[in-house]
């Protein structure tokens, strides 16, 4: 699939105040994931639903959601995530000021969507599934790079891998591929570079990058500024081949 720009991702108005773009689509070439990204205004909503033959992942970005998740209610801000099992219903609906944008990624290419109304409010411990930012700790999988796993199998994911990655400049991933999946990459912030199959393309925001299964490639910083990057994959334990490859782009020192 390669990169998906943003100004060439189809977009649907489903909602009365949501606007949904479709980040990575099989329509797009993608086989194992499905990635929308939705911009909710004031009072807009995404309606309370299931999927029932896949669990989703949905990152607040920006903005103040007010969600119900299995029929607990939570109000959530940006860098919180949401994951929905197969089969348990959530929503969401936007209770700020300015428009919410939220990162939705279905490890499944075709998920099945069904609208129900919320039971009664829940009491108790929210389930692990449902992620707050100051919760999560931050690690540096390599050089000048913070990594925020946000779900896998320790919060309950069944199918599902996802984090955020903030690289510094001159931060570059290991290049590698992954064998038997693909692997998603949206950028939310900054300017980044892409290798895909040895070609080094720029990456910038809203931008969808897939790589398929087998196919080598790796994310760099050669700006000056701070880049700010979501990992998705369609598996709790990706499996990664590293492999020897050197950029031709020069990497801020």
């Amino acid at each position: 699939m390669s990169i998906l720009r943003l100004a060439d991702q189809k977009t649907t108005e489903p909602y009365p105040g949501v606007r949904l773009r479709i980040a990575a689509s099989a329509d797009a070439g993608a086989t194992q994931v499905r990635v929308l990204v939705a911009t909710i205004q004031p009072g807009g909503s995404l309606p309370y639903h299931v999927h029932a033959n896949t669990e989703a992942t949905y990152f607040i970005v920006e903005g103040d959601l007010a969600a119900t998740v299995d029929g607990h209610q939570v109000d959530m801000h940006a860098g919180d995530l949401v994951l929905a099992p197969p089969g348990v219903g959530h929503g969401f609906m936007n209770s700020g000021d300015g428009p919410a944008r939220v990162v939705t990624m279905f490890p499944h290419s075709d998920p099945a969507v069904a609208h129900l109304e919320p039971g009664p409010k829940r009491e108790g411990d929210l389930p692990p599934n449902v992620v707050f930012r100051d919760d999560v700790d931050p690690w540096t999988p390599w050089e000048r790079c913070t990594r925020y796993d946000m779900t896998n199998s320790e919060r309950g994911a069944l199918s599902t891998a996802f984090s955020e990655l903030v690289f510094q400049p001159g931060s570059m991933a290991p290049p590698h591929y992954h064998p038997e999946t693909e692997e998603a990459m949206y950028c939310i912030d900054g300017s980044l570079v892409v290798m895909y199959g040895g070609d080094e393309i720029p990456f910038s925001p809203g931008d969808m990058f897939v790589a398929e299964a087998g196919v080598r490639h790796t994310v760099f910083n050669a700006s000056n500024d701070v880049a700010v990057l979501l990992p998705m994959h369609p598996t709790v334990a990706p499996v990664r081949e590293l492999i020897d490859w050197t950029p031709k782009t020069p990497l801020p020192a």
